[in-house]
């Protein structure tokens, strides 16, 4: 499969890029806490295209990258104005790859996005996610310092994986961690000897950021036995297909919907998923 730049220009144009959105879930009480927003594209010549293919053809032109973040903002924000009518609030994590938070006008078109659809700071999370190294680490911290005055999240995404380093805890503001995956997978791992190693790890992990003051989410969980491993552990929170897959706008509405507390429980939420396929 060989996708150019300039079919992912005319994909946005012609507005087949989606989001789906995956639940955030509180592991003290159980309680729905935000919703990461992930892109996905069905293009009538490739199919359904792997979103980390995607972002690395993206990642590989500054037009595209401003392109994609300005459409990615856009099409959130009015996502988060029609649920707001519907009483459904939300916080909302964005992934912004670190080629965008290196742009100088990073901040400024967020903010004024924000100001335009008329979107609480509070309301907003911004995911770092490390596909590429950091090339420029002071206007990372500017775009960042920025967001955190704001008061928006701001979460180091695939912790300890990639390019994210340990040196990411001193060198970016930020006050989540987001404990990759491979490591949460690993803590059920049918060889004992991989299992306890990858369980000192994560069990370090959470320490340490615990100790700086930090709150921990565990991706990926996808068993009770994941879920249990994690909240013995200490992670603040969880997501990943035990409590739901990432799900299209109308169905993830249909189920907030109905828990008209919208205080939704990873439980209730679990009993109104329908059989879907995405």
């Amino acid at each position: 499969m060989v996708i150019t730049p300039q079919q992912i220009i005319q994909a946005i144009n012609q507005s087949e890029f989606t989001l789906h959105y995956q639940p955030i879930s509180n592991l003290a009480n159980g309680e729905i806490t935000g919703l990461e927003a992930l892109v996905r594209w069905h293009s009538p010549l490739h199919g359904k295209v792997d979103p980390a293919d995607l972002i690395e053809i993206i990642e590989s032109s500054a037009t595209l990258i401003a392109r994609f973040h300005r459409w990615l903002l856009i099409k959130c924000f009015r996502q988060m104005v029609e649920w707001q009518k519907q009483g459904i609030c939300y916080r909302i994590f964005l992934n912004f790859s670190v080629r965008y938070l290196e742009r100088p006008d990073c901040f400024d078109l967020v903010r004024s996005l924000l100001e335009q659809y008329q979107i609480n700071p509070n309301s907003l999370g911004i995911e770092v996610t490390e596909s590429q190294p950091i090339l420029d680490l002071a206007a990372i911290q500017f775009s960042l310092n920025q967001f955190e005055q704001l008061g928006m999240e701001i979460a180091l995404d695939d912790f300890c994986t990639a390019n994210c380093a340990l040196a990411y805890l001193t060198d970016l503001p930020h006050n989540t961690i987001k404990i990759d995956r491979k490591f949460i997978q690993a803590l059920t791992a049918a060889n004992a000897e991989y299992r306890y190693r990858n369980t000192i790890i994560v069990e370090s992990l959470i320490e340490m950021a615990f100790k700086l003051g930090k709150k921990v989410i565990a991706e990926g969980v996808e068993s009770h036995k994941q879920l249990e491993a994690v909240t013995f552990l200490g992670c603040d929170a969880y997501q990943g297909y035990l409590i739901c897959p990432p799900l299209p706008v109308e169905v993830l509405t249909e189920i907030l919907l109905k828990d008209r507390n919208y205080h939704a429980k990873s439980d209730f939420f679990l009993t109104n998923l329908p059989a879907i396929a995405v």
